[in-house]
C-alpha cells in the first residue's frame, strides 16, 4: 500500500467499537484500517499506549469574524480548535453582516479560505423576514439554520408565527434547524424588577435568565418541530427535564436533538457566584443539583450533542463586570477546552470513549449532513483524527490559551485526557499542544449527498 500517512499501534474508537489497529491514509482520506500492521507509509506517527478518535465536528461556534476581530478571528480562532482536538467547526451568522442571503454567505466562505486552520462550515441566520433567501443559502452551501427564540446579541427574537414558516419551509429541502431557546417575553418581565430593585449583584443574571424560560421556549420548539416535521437541534439545554422532554418527543418520531456544553457538566451556581462576568453566559449556570442531573443524564445518553458555543471577548471587556454584572458581555471561549473537558468527564465515569465520539463527533456530523465524510473513522472518511493521551493530567490556565481572547471560564480546572496530536486529513496540525498548521489549511465544507 502507497500511503501517505500510518498511525500505527493505537486503540481506535468509534461510537460502538474500540478495538487495535492501523489507520493507512491516502491524499488526505482513511484508505485502510487494520487489525495488522500490513505495510509501511511516507510518514508512520507510532500511537503505542494511546487512542485515536475522530476529530471533533463543534457544531456551535460565533468566530464573529469579519467584523468583530477583538473578540476572535479566523486564524487565532482555528488554531485555538486544533490545539483542542477540533478538526471541523461549523460557525452561525453572527459576522458583519449577518449572514442573511446567499451572496453574504458566500462571500464569507470565501473570506475564511486562506484564515482557517481547520476545515469550516456555517449555518445561514433566521431573521423576521428573509424566509425567501433560506432556500438560496442552502443551495449556496450553508449546512443549516439558525435562530434564537429571544432578543440577543443584536439578532431578533423569532415568533412562533415566524419560526413555523421557517421550518415549514427547511423541511422541504431537508435542513436542521438550530434554536436558542428563551422565551423573551418572560425574560423581559424578570429583567424589569431585576432592574427596578436596582440588581447588579452576579446571581441576578440567574434569576433573569431563569429556567422558566428556556423551559417554555424549548417546549415550544418541541411543538413546531412536532408541527412541522422539521428537524430541530435545541442549543446548549442546561435542564435535565428539558432532556426529559426531548426524548419523549423523540420517542413519539418527532425529529428533535439536544445540544449541550461542557459547562452545564462541570459547573453551577456556585461557579457564577465566584466568577461573575467570566461565567456569563446563557442559559446560565443551574443549581448544583440541576448539574448533578445533567451528568446522569449524560451517561443515559440524553444528549444527542456537544457543542462549544465559542463566544470569546476580550478580558477587558469581561472585567467591566466586575463591580455590574450588566456591563459584561455574554459569552466565553470554549474550542480550546471543550475536548479536554469532555474526556474529563470519561475519566470520572459520567460517560464511556464510545459515547464521547457519538455525540462529539459523529451526530453533529450527521445532523448536518457531513457524516461518514465527517466524525468517523472509517475508510473513505476524511482522515480528521486525534490521537488522545487518556493518563495525561493537566491543568487548564489561562497563559496557555491560544484564543484571542487569552483566557479560559475553567482556568485552573484539573483535567485527565487530552488530544496529544490532530490531523486534519493526513496533514498533524497540532503536536503535543504546540500548533504547527497554517492559515489555508483548512477548507470548506460541503454536504455528503444522500
Amino acid at each position: 500500500m502507497n500511503a501517505d500517512l500510518l498511525v500505527s499501534n493505537a486503540q481506535i474508537v468509534t461510537s460502538s467499537d474500540t478495538f487495535p489497529g492501523h489507520i493507512y491514509v491516502k491524499d488526505g482520506q482513511i484508505a485502510a484500517i487494520t487489525r495488522e500492521k500490513e505495510a509501511g507509509a511516507a510518514r508512520e506517527i507510532d500511537a503505542a499506549g494511546r487512542h485515536i478518535l475522530p476529530g471533533m465536528v463543534d457544531e456551535h461556534v460565533h468566530m464573529m469574524d469579519p467584523g468583530f476581530t477583538d473578540r476572535e478571528d479566523w486564524t487565532q480562532g482555528t488554531m485555538a480548535a486544533a490545539r483542542g482536538g477540533i478538526t471541523t467547526v461549523i460557525d452561525h451568522h453572527r459576522s458583519e453582516p449577518l449572514v442573511y442571503t446567499r451572496a453574504i454567505l458566500e462571500e464569507k466562505t470565501e473570506y475564511i479560505r486562506s484564515r482557517a486552520v481547520v476545515d469550516y462550515g456555517q449555518l445561514g441566520g433566521i431573521d423576521l423576514d428573509n424566509l425567501e433567501h433560506l432556500r438560496p443559502m442552502w443551495e449556496g452551501g450553508a449546512l443549516g439554520f439558525k435562530g434564537f427564540i429571544c432578543e440577543l446579541h443584536g439578532v431578533p427574537d423569532l415568533s412562533e408565527g415566524v419560526l413555523l414558516n421557517v421550518m415549514r419551509e427547511a423541511k422541504t429541502f431537508g435542513a436542521t434547524v438550530m434554536l436558542h431557546c428563551e422565551s423573551d417575553s418572560i425574560l423581559n418581565k424578570a429583567k424589569e424588577k431585576i432592574d427596578a430593585d436596582g440588581r447588579t449583584d452576579y446571581m441576578c443574571i440567574s434569576d433573569w435568565r431563569n429556567p422558566e424560560s428556556e423551559y417554555v421556549a424549548t417546549i415550544d420548539a418541541i411543538s413546531l418541530a412536532e408541527l412541522t416535521g422539521c428537524t430541530v437541534l435545541v442549543a446548549h439545554v442546561s435542564q435535565p427535564r428539558l432532556l426529559d422532554a426531548i426524548h419523549a418527543a423523540k420517542e413519539r418520531g418527532v425529529q428533535i436533538f439536544a445540544e449541550s456544553c461542557p459547562q452545564y457538566f462541570f459547573m453551577d451556581t456556585d461557579t457564577l457566584k465566584e466568577k461573575g462576568p467570566f461565567v456569563k453566559f446563557t442559559p446560565v449556570l443551574r443549581a448544583p443539583e440541576v448539574k448533578e442531573g445533567m451528568r446522569t443524564y449524560l451517561g443515559r445518553g440524553m444528549v444527542d450533542t456537544i457543542g462549544t458555543d465559542h463566544c470569546p471577548f476580550p478580558r477587558a471587556l469581561k472585567e467591566a463586570g466586575v463591580e455590574n454584572i450588566h456591563d459584561a458581555p455574554f459569552g466565553i471561549p470554549g474550542v480550546e477546552t471543550t475536548v479536554r473537558v469532555m474526556l474529563t468527564a470519561v475519566s470520572e465515569g459520567h460517560l464511556s470513549l464510545n459515547q464521547w465520539v457519538r455525540i462529539c463527533c459523529e451526530r453533529p456530523a450527521r445532523l448536518f449532513r457531513l457524516f461518514p465524510r465527517k466524525g468517523a473513522i472509517q475508510v473513505g472518511s476524511d482522515a480528521d483524527l486525534i490521537i488522545v493521551d487518556m493518563e495525561r493530567e493537566e491543568t487548564l490556565r489561562n497563559a496557555d490559551i491560544v484564543s484571542k481572547c487569552k483566557w479560559t471560564p475553567f482556568d485552573g480546572m484539573k483535567v485527565k485526557g487530552a488530544p496529544v496530536m490532530t490531523i486534519l486529513r493526513g496533514n498533524v496540525v497540532m503536536e503535543d499542544g504546540v500548533v504547527c498548521g497554517e492559515a489555508g489549511v483548512g477548507k470548506p465544507v460541503s454536504r455528503v449527498r444522500g
